[in-house]
C-alpha cells in the first residue's frame, strides 16, 4: 500500500511540474518579439488592451461613436561633435523629440481627432510651457477619398517642402538651411489637403502666431501645390514631382515667401532640389529680412535598408548684409534597422563668409511605435 501511495504521489507531482513548465513556456512566448509583432498586426484576439492601444489599428470599439483609439510614441535622439576652426571640440547630446500621441477615429470612418505633445520642445521667449510643446491638436474630416478638411494645429505648414517634413521623413539628421530657417513652423488654422494622381495640394488659412505663442496679431495664408505630370509612366521613367508654395501673412510685420521644388525617384536613385525666396518670414520668430536659399540632395539605396546621401546647401539669411552667406556640404548614411527604426550618421562641412568655418559629425536614432 505504501508503495502504491508513493507511485501516485510521484505521478501527481510530475504532472503538476509538467503543467507548470508548460505555463512558463507559454508565458515566455507571450513576451517575445514574435508575440508583440502578432499583437501589433492584429493577429492576437485576446491581447492586453494596453498592447492593442499601440497596435497598427489601435484599440477597437463596437457599438460606440468611437471606432478606434491608437497611441504612438516618437523618439529622436542626436549626438553632435562640433569642431570650429581655431577652437576645441565640443560634444552635445540632444533628446530632440520625445513625443507621445493619441489618435481617435470616429465610427463614420471619416473623422479623426489627434493630439501629440513633444516633451522636449523649447522655444525661446514662449510665454507658456504647456502650449509650446503641443505638436498637433486637430479634427480632420474626409470629404472624399482624396480630400479632407483639417481644423486645428496639424503638421508643419508647407511654406517650403523641406521645412514641412516630419522628423521621421527627414533624409538627414538636420533639415536644410532654408528648411529650418524659412520653414519648420506650426500654427492653428483650417486647411484643405488633397492627393490625386496628378496633383497634391495643401491650402490653408491660419492665425499667424506660431506654436500658440499668442493669437490675434494677424492672418497667414499658406498654399502648396505638387504636380506629378508623368504619373502614368512612373515605372518606365521614374517618379517626377514639381512643387511650388506661397506664404503670405502679418505678425507685427508683413512677410511673404515662395519656393520651387523638384523631386525625382527612379529605382534606387533619389533626387531632391529646392529654391526658396523670402521677403520677411515667420517661423519661431518673425523677421523682416529678405532671404533666399537653395539645396540639392542625391541619395542611393545600396540595399533596401542602407542608403548613402549627399547634399549641397546654400543660404543667404539677410540680403541687406554683404558677405553673410553660409554653405553646408553633407554626406551621410542611413540604416533602416526596422520599418519604423533608423540610425543615421552625417558628416557636415560648414563654410561661412563672415565667421569661422566648422565641421560636424552627427549621430541620430529615430523610431516610432
Amino acid at each position: 500500500m505504501k508503495k502504491i501511495l508513493i507511485i501516485i504521489f510521484i505521478m501527481i507531482f510530475s504532472f503538476n511540474s509538467a503543467k507548470a513548465v508548460e505555463e512558463i513556456r507559454l508565458e515566455t512566448d507571450k513576451n517575445n518579439l514574435n508575440y508583440l509583432s502578432d499583437v501589433y498586426y492584429g493577429k492576437v484576439e485576446n491581447a492586453n488592451p494596453i498592447l492593442k492601444l499601440f497596435s497598427e489599428k489601435g484599440l477597437q470599439f463596437e457599438n460606440s461613436p468611437i471606432n478606434s483609439v491608437k497611441a504612438s510614441f516618437l523618439y529622436s535622439g542626436e549626438l553632435t561633435f562640433l569642431k570650429t576652426e581655431g577652437e576645441g571640440l565640443s560634444t552635445k547630446h540632444d533628446f530632440g523629440v520625445i513625443e507621445p500621441a493619441i489618435t481617435t477615429k470616429l465610427n463614420d470612418n471619416k473623422t479623426e481627432i489627434e493630439f501629440s505633445y513633444n516633451l522636449t520642445r523649447n522655444i525661446k521667449n514662449h510665454p507658456n510651457g504647456f502650449t509650446r510643446r503641443i505638436s498637433t491638436i486637430y479634427v480632420s474630416h474626409n470629404i472624399t477619398e482624396n480630400q479632407k478638411i483639417l481644423f486645428g494645429q496639424g503638421s508643419r505648414l508647407p511654406t517650403n517642402f523641406n521645412g514641412s517634413l516630419s522628423t521621421m521623413q527627414q533624409e538627414f539628421v538636420i533639415k536644410s538651411q532654408l528648411g529650418r530657417t524659412l520653414g519648420d513652423a506650426r500654427s492653428v488654422g483650417i486647411r484643405n489637403i488633397a492627393n490625386y494622381k496628378y496633383l497634391e495640394y495643401d491650402i490653408g488659412l491660419y492665425d499667424s502666431t506660431r506654436y500658440m505663442m499668442d493669437f490675434g496679431r494677424g492672418l497667414d495664408f499658406t498654399g502648396y501645390l505638387m504636380f506629378k505630370p508623368f504619373a502614368d509612366f512612373n515605372e518606365k521613367i521614374g517618379k517626377v514631382r514639381l512643387g511650388t508654395s506661397y506664404n503670405l501673412g502679418e505678425y507685427n510685420n508683413n512677410y511673404s515667401q515662395y519656393s520651387f521644388f523638384l523631386g525625382y525617384d527612379y529605382n534606387k536613385i533619389h533626387l531632391r532640389s529646392e529654391y526658396a525666396n523670402a521677403d520677411g518670414y515667420n517661423t519661431r520668430v518673425c523677421l523682416r529680412d529678405k532671404s533666399d536659399g537653395f539645396y540639392t540632395t542625391l541619395a542611393y539605396d545600396i540595399t533596401p535598408k542602407i542608403t548613402i546621401l549627399g547634399r549641397y546647401d546654400y543660404l543667404n539669411p539677410n540680403k541687406n548684409i554683404s558677405h553673410d552667406t553660409s554653405q553646408e556640404f553633407t554626406v551621410g548614411i542611413t540604416y533602416k534597422l526596422l520599418k519604423n527604426l533608423k540610425l543615421m550618421l552625417n558628416i557636415v562641412r560648414r563654410n561661412y563668409s563672415n565667421k569661422e568655418d566648422s565641421n560636424m559629425i552627427l549621430f541620430a536614432t529615430r523610431f516610432i511605435i
